[in-house]
């Protein structure tokens, strides 16, 4: 059975504070939301006016207006907001990307996509998966309801790492909850091998079967906000084999219910298998996910990605349960293939509620990846999907390297310009363990760097002058 979904949207639930701000009555005069994941309370603006796109019967007659905006990042991250309005009053929430100069404050260019109707005043809201947000850019959020009160605004960047295969977020026994709020339509699968015509907000998964046989993915707690068409608890499904680049479509399901069990063909124990799913009528939809006849893993991942700032790489993973999980190390690598352990935090080990964990990593470069290695009380580990981060700011001299001297790095430096610079050798931790002052000539320049005191493992060594910082990573042997 084949399915067409024409809409979008999105799931996310965060923790909540309560804190009453003003404003809101213009965009010249807006709520302005702050990225960072936590929930406020905003007072209902006493501006008036009518819903655009919700036309059923509780979005008629003149309502309030309240005035929302928010910036994008410099990489144009996913936004995702929870509301929940007071009173469980209906909302309508619209997206605009132009506010006119003037008290009057009027809003421009309504993305009628992006628009979603939440009938009972709590749900999720997400730019429509067609609408390509711009970098560093200011947008705003109408929010209409048939009268006074408060709305209670979570907001966040996010970019689901199981957009892709190799994100693709592992799933045992125990039911997570997640969503497939920001993802796009995958292009590493077909439509048909998901039973489905289009993709448009593919999230992956992955499992181990655990005893030679069939097994059974169940998506259950299915909960839809969809624009303002009708809503549908529906999902196609896509099961593979084989590797992320080389998958083997094996069978697919589409249906639509609060619950959705999908069974796969016979498989040898230990076969891994890698699920997609796609959601119908649109993205905005959350679950709960789980497989039967998979193995138990030490956790339950819902995500891990990373996030830059100017001075340092902020990494985020939340657990949905942890049944014997000892720890995380945290691993880095240059080249996505060869990773090294930089930090190590310590897990719950027993935990059925959702965990929040973070890391930071100041040691900058211009491509970066980083994963989790997630080790049991058993010694059992698992690896999470890898994030990679891109820094196109970092300036690079043409730099070459021999170590193959045990206790002397010979470096030899293309410089473009003349110019005086520092000389540093960090270790992964981000300490300092060499310095010195030199001066760089135009054109090739050759230095011998005393290394007999380091001990083996990855280093990185940085130049830096009044105008850049430059990183590069070598081995002690």
């Amino acid at each position: 059975m084949y399915f067409m979904k024409t809409i979008c949207g999105f799931i996310l639930l965060l923790f909540s504070s309560s804190v009453a701000f003003a404003q809101g009555t213009s965009c010249n005069n807006s709520d302005v939301l702050t990225l960072d994941g936590v929930c406020r309370d905003y007072t209902i603006s006493a501006t008036t006016g009518s819903a655009i796109h919700c036309t059923t019967g509780i979005y008629t007659g003149t309502g309030r207006l309240t005035i929302f905006s928010f910036t994008t990042n410099a990489a144009a991250a996913c936004v995702l907001i929870h509301l929940t309005t007071s009173g469980a009053q209906p909302a309508e929430v619209t997206l605009w990307t132009k506010c006119t100069s003037g008290g009057a404050g009027n809003l421009q260019n309504d993305d009628p996509a992006s628009s979603i109707c939440f009938d009972d005043g709590t749900g999720d809201w997400a730019p429509c998966e067609t609408l390509v947000l711009l970098p560093s850019t200011v947008y705003y959020l109408r929010v209409w309801t048939p009268g006074p009160g408060t709305i209670n605004m979570c907001a966040k960047h996010y970019n689901p790492p199981n957009n892709t295969c190799a994100g693709a977020t592992p799933i045992g026994t125990t039911p997570i909850v997640d969503n497939n709020a920001c993802n796009k339509g995958s292009t590493e699968v077909l439509p048909e091998q998901l039973c489905a015509f289009s993709l448009e907000n593919t999230a992956f998964y992955s499992y181990t079967v655990q005893n030679t046989g069939t097994s059974i993915l169940t998506l259950s707690n299915i909960a839809c906000d969809n624009s303002n068409v009708g809503v549908s608890a529906a999902f196609q499904i896509g099961f593979f084999t084989g590797n992320c680049g080389s998958l083997t479509p094996v069978s697919c399901y589409a249906d639509s219910a609060g619950t959705l069990q999908a069974t796969t063909n016979s498989f040898p124990a230990g076969t891994k298998i890698t699920v997609a799913i796609d959601g119908m009528i649109g993205s905005n939809c959350s679950y709960t996910i789980s497989a039967i006849n998979a193995i138990t893993l030490p956790v339950s991942l819902k995500y891990f990605t990373g996030w830059m700032n100017p001075n340092k790489n902020i990494l985020r993973w939340t657990t949905m349960s942890e049944a014997n999980n000892l720890y995380f190390d945290i691993e880095k690598s240059v080249d996505g293939f060869n990773f090294t352990k930089i930090g190590t935090t310590l897990g719950r080990n027993h935990s059925n509620a959702a965990t929040d964990y973070g890391f930071e990593d100041g040691s900058l470069m211009p491509k970066q990846f980083y994963r989790l290695k997630i080790i049991g009380a058993d010694g059992n580990y698992m690896y999470s999907n890898t994030v990679q981060l891109r820094r196109q700011n970092l300036k690079t001299e043409s730099v070459f390297f021999d170590n193959h001297l045990p206790d002397k790095l010979i470096v030899k430096v293309n410089s473009p310009s003349e110019k005086k610079a520092n000389i540093q050798i960090i270790d992964v931790l981000g300490r300092q363990r060499e310095i010195k002052n030199t001066a760089f000539d135009k054109g090739e320049n050759l230095y011998t760097i005393d290394i007999h005191s380091l001990s083996r493992g990855l280093y990185y060594l940085i130049f830096t002058d009044n105008n850049t910082r430059t990183q590069y990573s070598f081995v002690r042997q």
